[in-house]
């Protein structure tokens, strides 16, 4: 039977990722990697991982791995190249996402556009002209002969998944699913709607209009005391962020061109997040990259683990299927697998680093919630099995 893999942060799950599910599963065996705690955005998760992973199992997933969260909130390169390698690691045959164009033939070609020589020569002189990233890679890529696919923001995580596995040498067939009803991050209703508007209405309250958007599966087990919220976490924020030198600050994940200099300025001004993101604010970086840089300083995470892929699988829960499929991966896997958190005292420093950040990452996150939860969190917590 086949195995095919799908990288989400499903914050929250909502019916599009469901549809997702059931027709992965129509085909074989399915494994999730989900995000962690914090997200690709520069926000906390709406829901902490392990809620996330019970909803995951319970629309159709049979094993769901941890993407850490110096993967998770980070670049789509850097998202990709760790979702598509523990895939890759876990035995997967197919990768299935959603799209905006539907077409995987159009997102193949443009992955190999975005590995030529022609496109890096044509993206680093549009970047020296000032442009910020995102346009002039989609600038670039055009000017090379691709069509102009790279504003979707789910387009250019499938054509990233793509790269990513062409980068790693992996043996892995894509499949894309249409994505229907409002774009990304709009906040208009239609048959689906996007995780950004759902998460909105959660957080103000609004759960009736969310009923008809999220599986029943998913909507029962969501209230007021298990979502998260940043701005909970503000005051953390700055209060950290005011301790770190730019020594500091020049060491985080995708930081460039001395902004750390703008940024350690920035962060003596501000009295609120939204003043430091408007003050650190540059034609070069988007929004989110500054909300990134901003949340890596606050789980002082470095860009020594940058763009390599995971030295390690994490589980965080599986049903019967996914429990039989996880005794076959682990004999087979490459790096190791981690089922409980003693076998990682063991393993090498690298390692060891990533999952004190996770555990760093998580007991801050916990304050998010609107019911604190005590530090600690990795080491009690149980793998979600479900029927």
């Amino acid at each position: 039977m086949s195995t095919l893999g799908i990288i989400a942060e499903f914050n929250p799950l909502h019916k599009g990722h469901e549809y997702l599910l059931n027709t992965a599963k129509k085909q074989g065996n399915v494994i999730c990697v989900i995000s962690s705690n914090f997200v690709q955005r520069g926000d906390t998760a709406i829901a902490e991982k392990r809620l996330r992973t019970k909803f995951a199992l319970d629309c159709g997933a049979d094993l769901v791995l941890e993407l850490p969260v110096l993967w998770s909130m980070s670049t789509a390169q850097n998202f990709a190249l760790g979702g598509v390698s523990a895939l890759q690691f876990a035995g997967c045959d197919k990768i299935i996402f959603g799209s905006e164009c539907g077409e995987i033939e159009k997102l193949s070609k443009t992955a190999d556009i975005l590995l030529s020589p022609q496109f890096s020569e044509k993206l680093s002189e549009l970047l020296k002209s000032g442009t910020t990233f995102a346009a002039a890679r989609e600038k670039a890529a055009v000017f090379c002969g691709a069509e102009n696919i790279l504003s979707g923001a789910n387009n250019n995580l499938g054509i990233e998944y793509i790269t990513a596995a062409k980068k790693l040498g992996a043996n892995i067939e894509f499949e894309t699913v249409k994505r229907i009803g409002a774009p990304h991050d709009s906040d208009k209703e239609a048959e689906f709607v996007s995780a950004s508007l759902l998460r909105q209405k959660l957080l103000s309250g609004e759960f009736d209009f969310c009923k008809k958007y999220i599986p029943e599966k998913v909507y029962k087990n969501l209230n007021q005391e298990n979502l998260s919220d940043i701005g909970n976490l503000e005051n953390a924020i700055l209060a950290t962020l005011r301790t770190r030198s730019i020594e500091e600050l020049s060491r985080l994940p995708d930081i460039s061109e001395g902004v750390e200099n703008k940024l350690f300025s920035a962060i003596r001004l501000a009295s609120s997040l939204d003043e430091l993101y408007n003050t650190v604010k540059v034609k070069r970086y988007t929004l989110a990259r500054i909300r990134r840089l901003v949340l890596s300083a606050f789980i002082g995470a470095d860009n020594s683990l940058f763009m390599k892929p995971l030295p390690y699988l994490r589980v965080l829960g599986f049903n019967e299927n996914g429990q039989t499929l996880l005794k076959s991966i682990s004999k087979t896997c490459p790096v190791p697998v981690i089922t409980k958190v003693s076998q990682i005292s063991g393993l090498d420093a690298n390692i060891q680093k990533i999952f004190e950040t996770e555990c760093k990452a998580t007991d801050l996150y916990s304050l998010s919630l609107k019911k604190p939860q005590p530090c600690g969190l990795e080491y009690t917590a149980k793998i979600i099995k479900t029927e």
